[in-house]
């Protein structure tokens, strides 16, 4: 694997073009230019090459989670920070460690510093130094603490996470369309999916904003967004410097140096390297037996200033790079459909000499016998889940770059101009063997992927009234191109077509205009209104094909000549979103609050339409949801108390979904189709118990039951397939689960320290314990799938309710020295737990082929580690 890269980055241009003896404004307006350059980048360059960056959005800055020790500024001893904040971006954040034992959180998610728990909307939010605490270093790790939160694989593939909060969220992640959560970074926009784990290192916090984000945000979303923070760089000269060993031949190391230049001047550079063999092996004869898969190779470097002309004018950049290698992860089979009929793929594959069943042969394109896929099957079945076969050498390679640039001008004593101009680069190639077995070609997924995005945002932000009104009001862009290409193999040896070629490419453009104002209708009522205008503009260009067949047809549903396998689709879709709150202080640690958002998901096409039907354009979905929420601080005795509570109702009104499909040369693919309508009710929960200072529990729990309203389709099976005339019926999916959805989730977290004394310095206990109940994983098969797989089959599409333990120990500040050391155990009752898969077992209709394989893609098992830390 690489083990190197080399980064550029240039502050001399700007410093010589803003100096001197030029005014303050001169310097405001330069800085303001420079920060839109670097969305405009993507317009200098060949759109269909290689375009634009990211999107808007203010992360939070939390705190530390408990009082450092004297020789250490970490150790946070809490597990998640209950908060609740406004679906607003938010900037910087300040915090005040109480003697309580329970942290006071101050944000700035509606532009200006307030108490966390001051703030109507539900956040849970986590400091810097609590995601060291719990060794979370990527977002999966979240859900661990987040018991709303959700995260699966896209097609097996481990670098393709899938992000659901409050049971809103797509079927995968695929080009051209929209997440229902996104993932924002120093403020701007992360895309693809794909990239969002790797910057997941020197952060001050890491927030989790449920219910739809569609006022101040700069992609609109329908079930929230993950805003990651990094650090700022410090006013003094200090470093952290990190190195750690763990299970699985894991190596990692992490550094932050600030560099104070100047007194307007200060520089932070931070890095991250992770290398680990991986837990698993492949256990397929060959020359491939005994080889690792599920390890990685990761180097990371950002770099971040902040510069500061004049007393009203600040300049913020963060410059990142992120290189990732990885030797795959190997899924497990666990069917294979024995039917012989002849729209089944598997039956190919079924022992030796490969007998002909079902009165049609496979259509044989080798000479020599084809492997057994049951017999496959049956070895899965009678070996531990982490023992995988694989014919090929997998591996996912993942690159990306980017830069944000964020100029503030104080206007006045009330009014403030801020530019976020961001672009981000991010390329993939991936080579994943999807059959789960050592059969050459049954069924694979390889190509490469490239996307380019560029965004600019300009926000005024000012009060009025006395500083009775806040208020924002802006104007956002957003521009994003590029390619996924996907070929791959489907019953190699069985049939002609491959390899089969999937090439979609994309170009959207996003505009929008916002306002939004809180006012103090007296001093203990607040009323919170906002209203965003949202233009989005796409078009997707598709090429799919074998080496012999056009598969794409033309509108009069003629097959297109493999020279000019080409269409291209265009449209445009347009949603007003906004919000609306009021919140009213029961007294001044207590706060009741009702809300109510509109977020939307824009439109799109699909990437794997072949013929005019799917070529249509499936429309935007919207989630209008109603909320009533509390927070409370009290105490029992000396018992200091935090107690938070949610409800919700959500509207979830033309969903977006993905349902498998299989073309007519038995390539699997899927269909995008707008799900009429659903509901979706819940509860949260998060109670935080501080005995004393040092010892503290977090709970937190969440109920989530969502239901389709209404959903139907034609079916493919006729109702007489003898008649003349094909009549279809209309077929009733109401009853489809939502997949990844469990009902009850939860968390407990216990944090335990020990002074020993300046001159010994602190013992750190923590303890996570946290469970979700069981739930569907087929994400691409609808109740008519499910109802047309066998019984003793279902259990393969469902993960069963599981528990997860981690544990951690540390001593900080080791004999008054600047040296602190931390054990950890993760996944301590080794539980076997399913992320994602391949569910092509069985089609909804009988009518229509199936691969007849069904694999499961598991979490890691029991994992350790030693860390050790210094800081100066």
């Amino acid at each position: 694997m690489k083990q190197g890269f080399n980064l550029e980055f240039g502050v001399r241009p700007v410093v010589a073009t803003i100096r001197g003896r030029r005014s303050g404004m001169r310097a405001a307006a330069m800085l303001l230019l420079t920060s839109a350059a670097y969305a405009g980048v993507a317009l200098a360059r060949d759109p269909a090459a290689a375009p634009p960056a990211a999107a808007e959005v203010q992360p939070i800055a939390l705190p530390a989670t408990d009082a450092p020790p004297p020789t250490s500024e970490t150790q946070g001893n809490q597990a998640a920070v209950p908060a609740q904040a406004e679906t607003r971006a938010a900037p910087e954040v300040a915090a005040d460690q109480s003697t309580s034992g329970i942290e006071e959180v101050v944000v700035t998610a509606r532009r200006r510093e307030e108490s966390a728990q001051s703030v109507p909307i539900a956040i849970t939010a986590l400091s810097g130094d609590a995601l060291e605490t719990h060794h979370i270093n990527n977002i999966e790790g979240l859900a661990t603490v987040v018991p709303t939160l959700s995260i699966s694989q896209s097609s097996g593939r481990e670098n393709s996470p899938v992000y659901s909060l409050r049971g809103i969220r797509p079927t995968e992640s695929l080009y051209g369309q929209d997440p229902t959560v996104a993932i924002y970074f120093a403020d701007a926009v992360l895309s693809p999916a794909e990239g969002t784990n790797l910057g997941m290192y020197d952060l001050a916090s890491v927030q989790v904003l449920k219910g739809p984000q569609g006022t101040l945000f700069g992609r609109n979303t329908t079930g929230g967004a993950i805003l990651l923070t990094p650090r700022r760089p410090g006013n003094s000269f200090g470093a952290d410097i990190m190195v750690g060993y763990g299970s699985y031949g894991l190596n990692e190391t992490q550094v932050g140096v600030d560099i104070p230049a100047s007194d307007t001047f200060a520089l932070r550079l931070s890095g991250r390297t992770i290398n680990s063999e991986g837990y698993q092996t492949n256990v397929a004869p060959g020359p491939l037996y005994g080889s690792k898969l599920g390890g990685e190779d990761t180097r990371s470097v950002r770099l971040s200033a902040v510069w500061n002309p004049t007393d009203s004018i600040e300049n913020y950049m963060v410059v990142m790079y992120d290189q990732r290698h990885t030797n795959g992860r190997g899924m497990v089979l666990k069917a294979a459909n024995p039917d012989p009929s002849p729209l089944n793929s598997a039956r190919c594959y079924d022992g030796p000499g490969n007998p002909v069943t079902g009165g049609q042969p496979c259509n044989r394109f080798e000479t020599t016998d084809l492997p057994s896929i049951y017999d496959a099957v049956e070895r899965a079945n009678h070996r531990d889940i982490n023992d995988v076969e694989s014919d090929m050498r997998q591996f996912e390679n993942l690159e990306s770059s980017g830069v944000v640039n964020t100029t503030s001008i104080k206007l006045g004593d009330e009014l403030t101009l801020k530019g976020i101009g961001a672009y981000h680069d991010f390329k993939t190639a991936q080579s994943i063997d999807l059959d789960a077995s050592g059969i050459p070609g049954e069924l694979t997924a390889e190509g490469d992927e490239a996307l380019h995005h560029a965004s600019y945002e300009l926000q005024l932000l000012g009060t009025a009234f006395d500083q009775r009104l806040n208020w924002v009001t802006g104007l956002y862009w957003y521009y994003e191109t590029g390619f996924q290409n996907s070929p791959g193999r489907v019953s190699e040896g069985a049939s002609g077509s491959n390899p089969f070629s999937q090439y979609g490419a994309v170009k959207d453009t996003s505009y929008s205009a916002f306002a939004q104002g809180s006012y103090n209708l007296t001093s203990d009522l607040s009323l919170t209104a906002g209203v965003r205008m949202n233009k989005d503009e796409r078009e997707m260009t598709l090429e799919t094909h074998t080496p012999t067949v056009c598969i794409l047809k033309d509108q009069n549903g003629q097959p297109l000549t493999l020279d000019n396998c080409s269409v291209t689709l265009s449209d445009s879709f347009s949603q007003p979103t906004g919000t609306v709150s009021l919140d009213y202080k029961l007294r001044p640690d207590s706060l009741v609050y009702l809300a109510s958002r509109l977020g939307y998901r824009s439109g799109g096409f699909n990437l794997r339409a072949t013929n005019p039907l799917t070529y249509e354009p499936y429309k935007q979905e919207t989630v209008n949801d109603l909320e009533l929420g509390t927070k409370t601080d009290w105490s029992v005795g000396s018992w200091r108390m935090r107690s938070n509570a949610d409800t919700f109702y959500q509207l979830y009104d033309d969903i977006q979904r993905t349902v498998g499909v299989t073309s007519t040369t038995g390539v699997p693919g899927s269909a995008v189709q707008n799900a009429a309508k659903a509901k979706v009710f819940g509860i949260e929960l998060e109670q935080t118990i501080a005995p004393t200072r040092n010892l503290s529990l977090q709970l937190n729990y969440a109920y989530t039951y969502p239901k389709y309203d209404q959903w139907t389709e034609i079916g493919s099976d006729p109702v007489d397939p003898t008649a003349t005339t094909k009549v279809y019926p209309v077929v009733d999916l109401s009853k489809t689960p939502f997949h990844f959805t469990p009902k009850h989730s939860g968390s407990a977290t216990l944090a335990y320290t020990v002074p020993l004394g300046t001159e010994v310095g602190q013992l750190n206990f923590t303890s996570t314990a946290s469970y979700r109940s069981g739930v569907w994983i087929n994400s691409l098969q609808t109740i008519q799938a499910i109802n047309r797989t066998p019984e003793n089959i279902r259990p393969f599409l469902q993960q069963k309710a599981y528990w997860l333990l981690d544990l951690s120990a540390g001593w900080s500040g080791v004999m008054g020295t600047s040296f602190d050391v931390n054990a950890y155990a993760k996944n301590v009752t080794d539980e076997e737990y399913k992320v994602g898969g391949i569910q092509l077992y069985e089609s909804a209709y009988a009518s229509v082929s199936r691969q007849g394989l069904l694999t499961a893609a598991y979490g890691p098992p029991l994992t350790y580690g030693l860390q050790l830390r210094y800081r100066f």
